[in-house]
């Protein structure tokens, strides 16, 4: 074949072959006339198209910065309220005790920044504000344990006082959880929470709405709902 037609045919066979700069990227019959195709990016040829971008890491470092934050969050919630005095039976020198340890009654028990001390141990049906007010008043769905207590502050910082976070047992180790409508009404002065300034103290009444007959067995008291309580003998 005379070489000058042979160029002519080589350059329309490449021209057919190779897309022009407007063709999109993608795998195309190879211009060299070899078997196969070859990969056209756009503006040139290549043998394989660009590797896709690596996956950012931001995502992956905000999440793990969002659980360290979380977690740190956890730790710092479960350890309010508490110091290093511990939950400890009576006596400001007094070892630190288990949660599964019970003070005798009418012991002073201290958790985290509180002291906690029962004065008395009552039952009613009714549980009302200091006046009676027929307003005020709660009935139990059987009948209340009622329990008188002191609460002192012996942190360094005034700490709120929350009547929910109390829990009483009975004989039998059933628990129960204080009712906050009785709560409101006999604790007037302080309402269901009281903040107490440190060295300060205030009286507090606890009701439990349990069965007719119950038996009181325990107390566990606690100053914030994330510490792990002291628990107190009830007469």
């Amino acid at each position: 074949m005379d070489p000058r037609k042979q160029r002519r045919v080589s350059e329309a066979s490449t021209a057919m072959t190779t897309p022009r700069p407007a063709t999109p990227a993608g795998f195309y019959p190879d211009p060299s006339g070899r078997p196969g195709q070859s990969y056209w990016d756009g503006n040139e040829w290549g043998d394989q198209p660009p590797e896709p971008p690596k996956k950012s890491h931001k995502l992956r470092k905000g999440l793990l910065i969002g659980l360290g934050v979380f977690v740190a969050l956890v730790i710092v919630v479960s350890l309010t309220g508490t110091d290093d005095s511990g939950s400890t039976g009576s006596g400001a020198g007094a070892p630190a005790e288990s949660s599964s340890d019970i003070a005798s009654a009418g012991s002073a028990v201290r958790d985290g920044k509180f002291e906690f001390q029962v004065t008395t141990v009552a039952s009613a049906k009714t549980v009302s504000d200091p006046t009676d007010n027929p307003y005020m008043t709660a009935d139990a769905q059987g009948e209340f344990i009622v329990v008188t207590m002191r609460v002192k502050n012996i942190g360094d910082k005034p700490q709120s006082y929350f009547g929910d976070n109390q829990k009483m047992s009975d004989a039998q180790g059933r628990e129960y959880g204080a009712s906050s409508e009785s709560g409101m009404y006999m604790n007037t002065e302080v309402a269901v929470l009281g903040e107490i300034n440190p060295g300060n103290s205030i009286d507090v009444k606890v009701a439990f709405d349990v069965p007719p007959g119950t038996a009181p067995a325990t107390l566990q008291l606690h100053d914030s709902m994330f510490s792990s309580g002291v628990k107190v003998a009830l007469a």
